[in-house]
């Protein structure tokens, strides 16, 4: 029996839970298998975890170490075209609008705790492992 492989986008802040140890986040990523689900993250989100300037160099390598198993999503003329439309009929940030059009440019879920900022984009489906 086949199995269905799942395609998941994983928000900043699902990693930052998750590098701080919250058990539902846990939960969620022991769900998850590299070898049955397809797992992505946005450059934006390797921006927002690795920039900080009080960033130790363990923090640095348990983070990058985390983003080793997920494939990152940059940016490129099909997700412009994305971030545009999405600018278009909602006020998002451009930082999420990229992060939107990179889940649906991959025809994944959006694995994130802010739903109301993601809500109404069309093609855009959302999961918020805190609701589950």
């Amino acid at each position: 029996m086949e199995q269905v492989m799942s395609k998941y986008l994983l928000y900043s802040n699902i990693f930052i839970y998750h590098l701080c140890d919250d058990p539902k986040i846990h939960y969620f990523f022991s769900k998850l298998s590299p070898v049955t689900d397809q797992l992505f993250y946005s450059f934006i989100s390797s921006i927002e975890l690795l920039g900080y300037s009080d960033l130790t160099y363990q923090e640095r390598e348990k983070i990058d170490l985390l983003l080793n198993g997920f494939k990152k999503v940059g940016m490129n003329n099909d997700v412009e075209e994305i971030v545009i439309e999405i600018r278009k009929n909602k006020h998002l940030k451009i930082p999420d609008a990229i992060i939107a059009a990179s889940a649906i440019y991959k025809k994944s879920i959006l694995v994130t705790r802010n739903e109301k900022d993601f809500k109404d984009i069309p093609n855009l489906k959302v999961l918020n492992p805190f609701s589950e």
